[in-house]
């Protein structure tokens, strides 16, 4: 199904774009090799295709997305799922695949039970297409799961944010915006939305020196160009990216 941005229905709003995408942002649960917890944010882009953030799930023994009954009710009632007599929460195992460079902040997986989720389109603001006057200031949503102290249950938080700047960094490849959020555990593989209705980039890590967290009160997020190129290594490409970008990013072999 296309989205009313596909549709050519101008600008979106916030509320907009939380109707239309909010069902397609999962919580990603996991456990590290000492049992300990941890959770981020993964986004469906079509076919049972996801995004998140590599440091959410590398080096887990344990990685599931949690689906709960408002995500449940966007998909088809299939037999398997009726035998099951889902509770509120389901959690569904996923296995990542990572950026061919291990310095990019990014991992796929694919649970094809999901596909029917909403899609969210990725933007085709390649690297190199990217300047400033064009993004600065544009306003932007920020959908993750930062945890909220006493809260029952994970919780989808949507936060209104806007472009402050584009950068360049000096550690890692690719273009970054820094948008106006407060950057929070959780979020990490979330995507921030643009009011053209398609995925400016993810969330990823902090900025950081010397393993001080440098006080910028800002999030930054990762263009799209690295997320096309991980779901094309990976044969995630949703069908719609695949013809949009015609063979562009398949895999690379030697």
């Amino acid at each position: 199904m296309q989205s009313k941005a596909e549709h050519g229905e101008g600008l979106l709003s916030a509320k907009e774009l939380y109707a239309e995408y909010s069902a397609a942002v999962l919580p990603v649960v996991v456990k590290d090799e000492n049992g300990d917890p941890g959770i981020g944010s993964a986004f469906h882009v079509g076919s049972g295709s996801f995004v998140t953030a590599r440091h959410v799930v590398e080096g887990m023994v344990d990685c599931c997305v949690e689906v709960d009954s408002f995500r449940h009710d966007h998909l088809p009632l299939q037999e398997a799922l009726q035998d099951e007599k889902y509770s509120r929460f389901a959690l569904l195992a996923l296995q990542p695949y990572f950026h061919p460079d291990n310095e990019i902040d990014v991992a796929v997986f694919s649970i094809p039970s999901l596909s029917d989720l909403p899609r969210i389109p990725l933007g085709g603001h390649l690297d190199d297409w990217i300047n400033d006057d064009q993004f600065v200031l544009n306003e932007v949503l920020v959908l993750g799961f930062p945890p909220i102290p006493l809260a029952k249950s994970n919780i989808l938080v949507a936060a209104r944010s806007q472009i402050n700047a584009v950068v360049d960094l000096s550690v890692v490849k690719h273009v970054h915006f820094v948008v106006s959020t407060m950057a929070r555990g959780g979020f990490s593989g979330g995507v921030v939305l643009s009011e053209w209705g398609v995925a400016m980039g993810m969330v990823t890590s902090s900025l950081l020196r010397s393993h001080v967290p440098e006080e910028l009160g800002y999030m930054t997020v990762l263009s799209v160009e690295p997320i096309l190129e991980c779901l094309g290594e990976h044969g995630l490409l949703s069908p719609e990216d695949a013809e949009l970008w015609d063979g562009l990013f398949d895999p690379k072999r030697p």
